[in-house]
């Protein structure tokens, strides 16, 4: 039953993404969802107590797997440089590979639903990277500065060129990713 449960929530998420990202956070409804995933609206309620649950449970989901995709291979023993190099691909080919998630996670920052409600618990989508950036700032590589200022200067471009990798007008070539590290680094060493 389990495993029954877990498909219904998960075309319950993916219905969803797929509708919001046509039609926005403020022209979704339970009933079109449920009539989009061919269920009933009951259904929905079964796994979600209300539309503003649903959509907080969503922002969390694609936020914790973003994370995991950022940090995948990034251990605690790496560089500051080579663990920043390895986050930033890694987020990149996340939004490669996750167009819909990404663009929808954007929608959600965007929305004062999403900053009113979540009062993002454990911080912005970036902030499991201060910790490296401390450590940067320690080891002084990076510029003497408030962490969120460099997380903002080095992380914020992958967000505006992964707009316009989705698009069409930038590619995420090999060559690409390098320069924007690089361009990243650069922006915040000391």
């Amino acid at each position: 039953m389990k495993n029954r449960s877990d498909n219904k929530s998960e075309l319950i998420y993916q219905t969803t993404i797929e509708l919001l990202n046509e039609i926005g956070l403020s022209d979704i409804s339970m009933s079109k969802i449920a009539k989009r995933a061919n269920i009933s609206s009951s259904t929905i309620y079964f796994y979600f107590e209300s539309k503003e649950d649903l959509l907080i449970k969503l922002y969390f989901k694609l936020k914790e797997q973003m994370h995991e995709k950022m940090f995948l291979g990034v251990t605690a023993d790496m560089s500051v440089k080579a663990a920043f190099e390895k986050i930033l691909r890694n987020y990149s080919s996340y939004i490669v590979n996750n167009q819909a998630n990404f663009l929808l996670m954007e929608q959600f920052l965007d929305s004062p639903f999403i900053q009113k409600t979540c009062k993002d618990q454990n911080g912005g989508v970036f902030k499991p990277m201060y910790p490296l950036f401390e450590r940067g700032i320690k080891e002084g590589l990076f510029k003497d500065s408030e962490t969120n200022l460099l997380v903002t200067y080095s992380c914020l471009p992958f967000v505006q060129m992964g707009k316009e990798y989705i698009n069409g007008e930038y590619e995420f070539t090999p060559d690409n990713i390098d320069k924007m590290i690089q361009m990243s680094w650069d922006a915040i060493k000391a």
